[in-house]
C-alpha cells in the first residue's frame, strides 16, 4: 500500500485496478485483486473426474489402502487419483465415468496373480475369483495374501471377500451377498491383487470381467 500527497486534496474511487481513498494521512493506493470464479466447460470437466474418484475411493476404500500403501510423500487416495485420472472421462453435461477394466486398486513389487477369472452364481449370489498358485521363493511367497472385490458397474455397489486369509496358493476366493443374486454377469468386475502378509507391499491389480 502506497500513501500519495497530492496539492488537489482527496482521491477517491478507482481507476483500472488501482483503488484510491483518502484520509488525513493522505491519500492512499491500493491494487484490487480480481477474484478467479473461472468455471469453464474444461473445469467442469475436470471436477467431475475428481469427485468422481474421490466416490469410488470411498467405496474401495478398505482395497484400495491395502493395495496402494503411502509412497514418497503420498497417500493412498492421492495414489488412487494420480493412477486411475486417465481412465476416466466426463460427458458434455460433465458427468463422469471410469474405465472399470483398467481400475487400478494396487501397485508395488509383489508378482501379480496369474491365470485370474471371475464366475458369477446368480442364484446363490456369489462370484467366485479364481487363479493360478504362481508362487516361488522371491516376488511371489506362499503367504502372500490375496484381496478380491467386485462392483456393479451398473449400481457402482462393491461386494468385497469376507475371508482375508485366503492365499496366492488356495487358488480361489469366494465373495457371496444378496446383492449379487439374479444380477448380470455383464454388469460386474472383478479386481485382485496380492500382498504380503504383514501388509507391506503389495501386487499390481488383476480385472476380470465376471462371466456365467
Amino acid at each position: 500500500m502506497a500513501r500519495i500527497y497530492s496539492p488537489l486534496g482527496n482521491i477517491t474511487g478507482s481507476l483500472g485496478n488501482l483503488t484510491f481513498s483518502g484520509g488525513a494521512s493522505g491519500n492512499q493506493i491500493r491494487q484490487k485483486i480480481a477474484s478467479n470464479n473461472s468455471n469453464t466447460p474444461a473445469q467442469q470437466n475436470t471436477r467431475s473426474r475428481f469427485k468422481l474418484l474421490a466416490d469410488l475411493f470411498r467405496k474401495f476404500a478398505g482395497a484400495a489402502q491395502m493395495g496402494l500403501l503411502s509412497q514418497g510423500g503420498k497417500s493412498a487416495y492421492n495414489r488412487f487419483v494420480q493412477l486411475n485420472f486417465i481412465n476416466t472421462t466426463a460427458d458434455a453435461m460433465h458427468v463422469a465415468s471410469i474405465d472399470y477394466s483398467k481400475l487400478v486398486l494396487s501397485g508395488g513389487s509383489v508378482e501379480p496373480l496369474a491365470g485370474v477369472g471371475a464366475v458369477l452364481d446368480a442364484q446363490g449370489g456369489k462370484v467366485t475369483v479364481s487363479f493360478a498358485d504362481n508362487t516361488n521363493s522371491n516376488t511371489a511367497l506362499e503367504t502372500d495374501v490375496v484381496k478380491a472385490v467386485v462392483v456393479n458397474k451398473a449400481t457402482g455397489r462393491v461386494v468385497a471377500a469376507s475371508d482375508e486369509d485366503v492365499t496366492r496358493g488356495d487358488g480361489s476366493i469366494v465373495m457371496e451377498d444378496d446383492s449379487l443374486a439374479g444380477v448380470q454377469a455383464a454388469n460386474l468386475m472383478a479386481f485382485a491383487f496380492a500382498h504380503r502378509a504383514d501388509g507391506s507391499d503389495a501386487s499390481s491389480t488383476s480385472q476380470a470381467q465376471v462371466a456365467y
